[in-house]
């Protein structure tokens, strides 16, 4: 793709532009904690040591915080000025004198907003909606108007390098095996895909950070990298808190509260949030077949889906004495839906044997059958949850321990029927219960300390356990009475699931003149365990993986710097890829997993040069992915027109890209961000003697637009637009939509009443060609339309948000 050659040539030439300045001795150092006015670490804060005469500007030294907002820099000894500097915060300037083989502890220096007079109104000063690192990008999305509202999934839907599908599929540049945590672990919410990222309220999401290239403190699960969504912490002396209601078309209403009370040595917190929402699905289907046998039909479908949801969220903070925090949290989730869908198949009688890609009107009609799907599931879980936290010597030496048990259970009955309309069919109703429980034990301990002037060094362990029972039936109306079907793919059974993972990490990291560098290797044990009862089959796997992770950093200038990074990552597929019931919702259609699934294996290499300035930041990452054993669906199809869709360890993928991400204040109150992701990969596999194989080239890109006007007004708009991509048996079409949205602050503050819409042009389809060699097919579809939303909130005893 020549715009990929010319941007790689362009970046590779602004980054050599740049001149580097010399090193330097190490013969003292500087340390600190650069923080909000909340306690909490901000990463990428610039630190500047300058000349001791005030007039004078020459950066004789530079890094920037780490994620957790420290910094450390050695610099020959001498009386200097330290500067420190971050978008929307004051700067910090304090004199310091370094002597030989002396470190300066300058603990934590607490960052204050700007303030700025406009016409006697003070406007407060706030964190930037962007926070570039090297590894990781942070998106600020609690001022986000156009998710207000929604969940989880709408809020990532307008994150760069993410993207969404139909099947509730995330990936990240263009690869799903993404690793999702809520507060920086995992959680049983996306233990079998991303549906359950719907039961959390946009309101009580803080931020969201996407590692591309996580080290080795990280757990290994996820090629792709990690998105780690940070849930609001409203930790404050006395009482505060706030209430918000939504209501929107279609049906989407929610009441929600996020409370919170601080005296003495106890913060205690309280989240509720209850939802209601009917959401319209709309669907089609064309397939052409032909070989010993030819036919041909198309396929209409309309689904509307009820949900009701519940979640409370409790627990407290206990500061015990010598800077220890304990912990204590719950989180109960019940969840019930309803799904009623109408699918109506029309086969057709075309004049050739051969295959066609479209309908002719003239065609004769041989049968038409009305089905229609009825679904009640249920799900309820409970979660328990200790966290330990011991800061030694401040917080460059501390321990953290992290135990989590949580159980929970998932319940569906599925009901098809049907009526041929024309022709004839020997098609029986069928119906399907599925019950399955659920328990995982997750244990973590980490522990960092400083080593030397310039070292430190990390080391943790994770103990993961997890267990799954699925009773599956499944039964056809067969002469006035419900039996068991004849059919092998779709018999009753029940499927148990064990997996345990253990890990031990080290890391250490350093500084060497003006170079930083990081070093970790982690090692998992994994050993899964599955049978099914009646069939009495089992499988079992043990393996143990090193997954060694390195970064190198380099600080050219105060407003430019380097990385080049390498990490080795392992994703194992999801318990829905696992299960080998049939899913019977389409008969034309059936989807089955395959419990002998093994794990794919993923190399990430990145080169990045992150550029600052006064008003904004950019970020070119150039990388390469090289993947084994990666799982796809195959789609076959037998001599009855049934498609079977099924996953396997399929292919090898190379993939590489550069993506370019700007975040920039054009002028006051209006804010600018974007990405732009292009990229290429190469897959190739065999299947049963048959080769799959696609090259395909492919971008995303985002622009997100935010503006404050009038004091208390808020505009904000986000256009997405993915590129369509060749696959490895088809073509995926491209996708684009348009999200838009307002508020108005009220109540002095205190409250704020919004409106947002979603996917305004109603643009966001799906659209999948499968392409054989005896076979075509097309499927489109749309799982959610255009929508509005208007949610009120209050804040009490507090500062409204603006």
């Amino acid at each position: 793709m020549r715009i990929t050659k010319y941007l790689l040539l362009l970046s590779f030439y602004l980054i050599l532009s740049n001149s580097a300045f010399a090193q330097s001795s190490n013969s003292g150092s500087v340390t600190g904690t650069v923080v909000n006015t909340e306690g909490q670490g901000i990463p990428n804060a610039t630190v500047a040591i300058l000349p001791e005469d005030p007039e004078s500007e020459e950066l004789l030294k530079g890094t920037a915080s780490d994620p957790d907002g420290n910094f450390k820099i050695s610099i020959e000894p001498g009386t200097y000025r330290l500067r420190i500097t971050f978008v929307s915060l004051n700067t910090y300037l304090t004199e310091i004198e370094v002597t030989s083989e002396e470190t300066i502890a300058l603990g934590q220096i607490e960052m204050q907003e700007r303030q700025e007079e406009l016409d006697e109104v003070v406007v407060r000063g706030e964190r930037s909606y962007v926070e570039m690192n090297f590894d990781s990008r942070r998106f600020n999305v609690g001022e986000d108007v156009a998710s207000l509202g929604g969940s989880a999934l709408d809020v990532l839907d307008n994150v760069p390098s993410i993207t969404t599908d139909f099947e509730g599929n995330i990936s990240l540049r263009g690869n799903q095996g993404v690793q999702i945590l809520i507060n920086g672990r995992p959680s049983n919410l996306v233990r079998g895909g991303t549906d359950g990222l719907s039961s959390i309220p946009a309101s009580l999401i803080q931020s969201v950070e996407v590692i591309t290239n996580p080290s080795a403190r990280y757990e290994a699960q996820g090629t792709a990298g990690i998105i780690d969504i940070i849930l609001v912490d409203n930790a404050q002396l006395g009482f505060n808190g706030n209430v918000q209601v939504t209501t929107g078309y279609p049906l989407d209403s929610s009441v929600s509260t996020n409370l919170n009370y601080q005296k003495n040595s106890i913060n205690w917190f309280f989240n509720l949030d209850v939802e209601y929402e009917n959401q319209p699905e709309t669907g089609s289907a064309f397939q052409s077949f032909s070989a010993d046998t030819t036919y041909l039909f198309s396929e209409e479908n309309d689904v509307s889906e009820k949900e009701r949801e519940g979640n409370i969220f409790f627990g407290a903070d206990f500061f015990l004495p010598n800077d220890q925090i304990l912990t204590a949290s719950s989180r109960i989730s019940l969840e019930r839906g309803d799904e009623d869908g109408d699918l109506l198949y029309t086969d057709f009688n075309p004049p050739a044997n051969q295959i066609y890609r479209s309908i002719n009107n003239n065609w004769d009609i041989l049968r038409q059958i009305d089905r229609e799907n009825i679904e009640d599931t249920r799900g309820r879980d409970l979660d328990v949850r200790l966290q330990y936290e011991n800061r030694f010597e401040g917080d460059e030496h501390r321990l953290t321990a992290d135990f989590d048990f949580e159980f929970g259970s998932e319940s569906e009955d599925f009901l098809q029927t049907g009526v041929t309309e024309i022709g004839t069919s020997d098609f029986n109703d069928r119906r399907t219960f599925s019950d399955e429980e659920y328990r995982e034990i997750r244990f973590d301990t980490d522990y960092e300390r400083p080593l030397g002037d310039n070292g430190r060094f990390e080391t943790g362990m994770r103990i993961n356990y997890e267990w799954e029972d699925n009773d599956f039936i499944s039964e056809e109306f067969i002469d006035g009475v419900w039996t068991e079907p004849e059919s092998e793919f779709t018999l009753s059974d029940n499927f148990t699931y064990i997996e345990n993972v253990n890990a031990l990490y080290a890391i250490y990291s350093g500084e060497a003149g003006g170079f930083t560098y990081q070093a970790g290797l982690r090692a998992e044990n994994t050993n899964i365990e599955t049978e099914l009862d009646l069939a009495g089959t089992q499988s079992s796997q043990n393996y143990t993986n090193l997954f060694p992770s390195l970064f190198l950093s380099y600080t050219i200038s105060e407003q430019n710097s380097v990385q080049l990074s390498y990490s080795r990552r392992i994703s194992r597929p999801w318990s829905r890829y696992l299960l080998p019931f049939t899913e019977i919702r389409d008969s034309r259609n059936r989807r089955v997993g395959n419990p002998d699934l093994d794990p794919e294996i993923g190399n990430s290499y990145e080169l990045g040069w992150l550029r600052r300035w006064e008003s904004g930041s950019i970020l070119t990452s150039f990388y390469y992915r090289y993947r084994t054993g990666v799982i796809e669906d195959v789609y076959t199809i037998d001599g009855d027109g049934i498609t079977t869709r099924f996953p396997i360890n399929l292919a090898t993928e190379d993939a590489w890209g550069v993506e370019l991400s700007v975040d920039q204040d054009l002028f006051e109150g209006f804010q600018l961000s974007g990405s732009l992701n292009l990229f290429q990969s190469e897959s190739e596999g065999e299947f049963e003697g048959e080769l799959y194989e696609s090259s395909s080239e492919s971008f995303t890109g985002r622009l997100r637009v935010r503006y404050r006007f009038l004091e208390s007004w808020n505009f904000q708009s986000n256009m997405f637009y993915r590129g369509p991509r060749e696959t490895t048996q088809g073509r995926r079409g491209g996708s684009t939509s348009f999200n838009a949205g307002i508020s108005k602050q009220l109540l002095d503050g205190k409250a704020r009443l919004s409106l947002n819409v979603r996917d305004l042009f109603n643009s966001r389809n799906a659209d999948r060609e499968v392409i054989r060699e005896t076979s075509y097919t097309n499927n489109n579809y749309s799982w959610s339309s255009r929508s509005f939303r208007v949610s009120f909130q209050y804040n009490f005893n507090s500062e409204g948000r603006r």
